[in-house]
């Protein structure tokens, strides 16, 4: 009797585990919008511009990145030179984005 508890609890220990490693991995496969490192096209993929993004290029430059990917951004606030943006996919938050409007570098802040 107590071996067959054994096997049954094991078996929904297993399967528990497994649920809960696909839930995992699902989330995650939707996650992950920005990869880590990305930028605004102007600017040098190693976090360099030029010259610092006007607000206005840097919305433009967030807008046009997502958008090739098939998202939709909408800026959330300013604050100094950094810009919080909300990612979109059919109407759902996706991801939550923070531009540093001087290196051009996208960073995620989910």
């Amino acid at each position: 009797m107590i071996a067959c508890y054994r096997n049954f609890m094991s078996k929904v220990i297993f399967l528990v585990l497994t649920i809960v490693f696909l839930a995992q991995a699902v989330y995650a496969g939707e996650g992950g919008v920005t990869p880590f490192g990305a930028s605004c096209a102007p600017c040098d993929t190693y976090g360099y511009c030029r010259s610092q993004l006007t607000y206005r290029e840097a919305v433009q430059n967030i807008e046009a990145y997502y958008a090739q990917k098939g998202f939709k951004a909408s800026i959330v606030r300013q604050f100094g030179r950094f810009i919080e943006a909300n990612i979109y996919r059919d109407g759902r938050v996706v991801e939550r984005i923070i531009v540093d409007r001087r290196t051009g570098r996208i960073r995620s802040i989910h």
